[in-house]
């Protein structure tokens, strides 16, 4: 009696018949939905919209995302999760020793290069975020929001509340804005690069430019500003040390 060989292949996991596996589809499936999002919308685009771009069946796609809202529910999680981590990681980890106070200016700038850098190479995401998430009505905006935004926006507000009452920030700043204008400044950009791009001088702009310019913007506004008391001592010092010392003055014969 013939024995048969074993699958080697785990269950659950079929593959189709030019070579892929159904998590690769599940995985293309996903890259075509955050694409179709971004330019046409989450709510004009249907399960159906997104079979016809893959060039599969529906039942496939409903094979996969049983629902919209489970299809919804892995964009957010598999998609844009790990987009977010890459760029607030960095910055929450250090943030979490009080010794870093003095540097948050650096640390929140190096948020912001980090997210025009993953927005560089993620085309879909500034886009997307704009639409559907900062945007009011946007389709993935709670989910975004209540499962990863809110809490590490929380906090890197926390941590900037806490450097300005040590004197580490300028006091001008108010500190829930500091995130909102970081995303502004690192998003609408790339965003919008269509709109600003027939500014004169535009095309000479780059994305590594972007980076460049949000970091100088933030590093000059959130560091500590000088008070008043202190601007005058400085002008004051300034003046001593530019003010010529006067010779003694030779004594004459009597």
């Amino acid at each position: 009696m013939a024995t048969r060989k074993p699958s080697p292949r785990g269950p659950g996991r079929p593959r189709r018949q030019d070579g892929a596996t159904q998590d690769d589809l599940r995985d293309r499936l996903l890259d075509i939905a955050v694409t179709l999002f971004a330019r046409d919308g989450v709510g004009p685009t249907t399960l159906a919209a997104i079979a016809r771009e893959a060039g599969v069946t529906a039942p496939m796609v409903h094979y996969h995302f049983k629902t919209r809202d489970q299809l919804l529910d892995a964009v957010v999680e598999g998609r844009i999760r790990p987009l977010i981590d890459q760029v607030t990681g960095p910055a929450l980890a250090i943030i979490a020793d009080d010794a870093h106070l003095p540097d948050l200016a650096q640390t929140v700038a190096g948020v912001a290069q980090r997210m025009v850098a993953v927005a560089t190479a993620t085309p879909w995401f500034p886009t997307l975020w704009i639409r559907e998430i900062a945007s009011e009505g946007g389709q993935l905006r709670e989910r975004v929001f209540a499962r990863i935004a809110l809490e590490r926006a929380t906090l890197l507000v926390d941590r900037i509340a806490h450097a300005q009452a040590a004197g580490a920030v300028n006091a001008s700043l108010q500190p829930p804005l500091v995130m909102v204008s970081l995303i502004g400044l690192a998003m609408l950009p790339l965003a919008t690069r269509a709109l600003w791009g027939r500014l004169p001088l535009a095309d000479r702009v780059s994305d590594e430019d972007i980076g460049r310019h949000v970091a100088a913007l933030l590093l000059h506004g959130i560091g500590p500003v000088a008070t008043a008391e202190q601007a005058d001592g400085k002008s004051a010092k300034r003046k001593s040390k530019s003010k010529p010392k006067s010779k003694p003055k030779s004594k004459g014969r009597e």
